[in-house]
């Protein structure tokens, strides 16, 4: 039985959901900042609007994010 496109979003959906949860549990754990958060999904290769979906953020919050700390580094 092949996946759907419509089973296929559904997915992806819900796997966000998981990743959602859990950098919610983490932060009320460790008081990690949504930045922080932000920065560890841009680590593990998702893209700004896929970590935007997740945290709640537009993909231009979390593009700045990632920059602030690209340049931070740099400079």
């Amino acid at each position: 039985m092949a996946m759907t496109d419509g089973d296929l979003k559904a997915v992806i959906l819900r796997l966000n959901v998981i990743i959602a949860l859990q950098l919610e549990a983490l932060s009320q754990s460790s008081k990690n900042p949504i930045a922080t958060r932000i920065r560890k999904l841009a680590e593990l290769g998702l893209s700004p609007s896929e970590i935007g979906t997740i945290v709640g953020k537009k993909a231009n919050y979390v593009s700045a994010v990632v920059g602030t700390k690209r340049s931070r580094t740099n400079g």
